[in-house]
């Protein structure tokens, strides 16, 4: 049988008052990244610009290093070179296998992939093709009938076969008429016939099947095929064939090859395109180290990173993406064993690449008020305001608070339903203790809205600390695994929304003064037992979280912290070591509501 998975505005009344990591495996390489066009001075990079040919054109051409020589990325002009070598690399496969045996066996996938093909299917590569030797597959498959929208195969028929002339009886879609269960057991069947009558290869090293190539998309949370992140499909070792009936992304059933089947594939083409892959993108190409392995790392077909030897061969990485105009090409030498010829093809967004350039910070804003309540209005509606945007704009809105009193009236427009609330930091006390911020923020905010309960995640009482924080930390990894939270070019969370108070010693959330809980990498969610501030024990969100926030808004009310806010926006001088306030930085922006006490010490 096939194996199953099942994964797991107006106003403002009151104001806010301060209060074990997996290494990833990287696409193996000994290379350089290319690119052109762009400012990318950030990540310090070195550049030379040259000329080459691409489809018959000429394109511009410059060639990168990162700083930690992860490999090459070269930069074309246009997404018609994109379209083009894609094509030429896919018709020249077909060619070269087909003179060698009577068949080519190619899997497709969904998405955006085959739109991508459209050249192949133009002149001079539809005509350089023997599409009769064609056998064509498919590497997942939505369980819905082959004439709904969500099917691979519409999609496939309308944009590529129904264009060329391959023979129906090798055209191998999934069994629309069965279960997800026997959908799976039905393909992996045929699959293995397949194998038994020689139209696919077999592979000498692993036993699975062996494509001749293999055209998959990846999506914004790093998955490929449907096997997803955090889901127990992707340990699948023995099985060709699976079916999984909790998709976090719909339709629910799906039917997908396993990675051991993709892996043994002869060669490999990723396709992704688009700015919603820029995190996937970077957690692949960089050191990211504090979250689970994505699926999209795990295609690793048979080889070692070697160099200069006649077995090595070129992997290709290309990419497309906007508002630069470019195609990414990303060479990696491999060497396979037992021969066996290996390219590895991923077209990857070149707008996710520029978001490698992780120093970088947004805009600073300073909004001065003459009283609390005009600070309050001011907020209410900046809250509001963004409330409406991230919801239109992705269906919820995620706010973390931190301790004090909080909001508790906004105007009717505000969408409490697609509210997600969290807490940047929480003292280790029971959630009913007076000096717990949970209370504080149900008494003065939460009991007041129709938030719904399921989407608030408040930090749960244990009496151990670190537990606490472990707990914490767990929830948002799972909540990031399901896409209720983003993930950040970074590789942390990326929540919409930050409000930060601030202490007269310059702490914020609870990450204080000479405390190494300031200094912490990364982790997500942190604690300390000596608080300067009682009670000692609380949990907090490190800095790396925080200032992968969209946006960050720090309200300051009080004269007490005047100072701290005068040497954070650098009208006082620094002191050694810088007060945690100063180092508050939002992706987006980072915008300061002060009233005339808070600003006294602005000039």
């Amino acid at each position: 049988m096939a194996s199953s998975y099942h994964a797991p505005s107006t106003n403002l009344h009151t104001l806010l008052n301060p209060s074990s990591s997996r290494s990833l495996p990287y696409i193996p390489s000994t290379s350089r990244f290319f690119t052109v066009k762009h400012d990318l001075s950030s990540l310090n990079l070195n550049s030379h610009s040259e000329k080459f040919k691409c489809g018959g054109a000429r394109a511009s051409m410059a060639e990168i290093v990162t700083p930690k020589s992860k490999g090459k990325v070269t930069v074309f002009d246009t997404e018609e070179h994109l379209a083009v070598s894609l094509a030429k690399y896919t018709a020249d496969l077909s060619n070269k296998i087909c003179q060698d045996r009577n068949s080519f066996t190619v899997v497709l996938s969904g998405g955006s992939l085959v739109k991508s093909l459209r050249k192949l299917v133009e002149p001079p590569y539809v005509d350089s093709v023997d599409w009769s030797k064609w056998n064509v597959f498919w590497v997942d498959e939505r369980v819905v009938p082959k004439d709904h929208p969500d099917s691979n195969y519409l999609l496939a028929y309308n944009e590529f076969l129904s264009k060329v002339s391959i023979t129906p009886g090798n055209v191998h879609s999934i069994n629309d008429g069965l279960s997800a269960e026997n959908a799976a057991d039905d393909y992996e069947t045929r699959l293995k016939q397949l194998v038994k009558n020689k139209t696919i290869e077999q592979s000498e090293t692993t036993g699975f099947p062996k494509f001749d190539l293999m055209l998959m998309g990846m999506g914004p949370d790093g998955h490929i095929a449907s096997l997803f992140p955090g889901h127990p499909l992707i340990q699948e070792k023995e099985k060709w064939v699976c079916f999984i009936k909790d998709s976090p992304k719909p339709p629910s059933e799906r039917i997908s090859f396993t990675l051991p089947v993709i892996n043994s594939s002869a060669n490999i083409a990723l396709v992704v395109a688009g700015s919603g892959k820029a995190t996937a993108l970077h957690i692949a190409l960089s050191d990211v180290s504090n979250i689970d392995v994505l699926p999209v790392q795990l295609v690793a077909p048979e080889g070692e990173l070697a160099c200069g030897d006649d077995k090595i061969i070129n992997s290709r990485i290309m990419a497309f993406g906007l508002p630069v105009t470019c195609q990414v090409e990303y060479l990696c030498n491999i060497t396979v064993s037992h021969n066996m010829k290996l390219s590895l093809l991923i077209i990857l967004a070149f707008l996710a690449f520029l978001s490698l350039a992780l120093t970088s910070h947004g805009k600073l804003n300073v909004r001065k008020f003459k009283s609390e309540e005009d600070v309050a209005v001011a907020l209410a509606n900046y809250t509001a305001n963004l409330s409406e945007k991230y919801i239109k704009e992705k269906g919820s809105f995620s706010c973390v608070l931190s301790g004090g009193t909080l909001i508790y009236t906004l105007s009717k427009k505000v969408d409490w339903s697609k509210w997600q609330i969290f807490w940047v930091d929480e003292r280790v006390v029971p959630l009913d203790d007076p000096l717990s911020n949970y209370k504080l923020a149900l008494d003065g905010f939460l009991s007041k809205v129709p938030i719904p309960k399921e989407n608030i995640y408040p930090i749960k009482y244990y009496k151990s600390a670190e537990k606490v924080a472990l707990y914490y930390e767990n929830l948002l990894k799972k909540l990031v695994n399901q896409k209720i939270i983003p993930l950040s070019s970074t590789g942390f969370p990326k929540f919409d929304l930050f409000l930060n108070g601030v202490g007269p010693d310059g702490h914020v959330a609870s990450l204080f003064p000479n405390r190494p809980q300031r200094y912490e990498k990364k982790r997500w969610v942190t604690f300390i037992t000596d608080s300067p501030k009682p009670p000692p024990p609380r949990i907090t969100f490190t800095f790396p979280v925080i200032n992968s926030g969209s946006h960050v808004a720090m309200v300051v009310t009080d004269a007490a912290e005047a100072n701290a806010v005068a040497i954070a926006l650098g009208v006082l001088p620094q002191p050694k070591p810088t007060l945690p306030c100063a180092e508050v930085k939002g992706k987006e922006e980072t915008t300061w509501f002060l009233d005339k006490d808070a600003a006294s010490k602005l000039k």
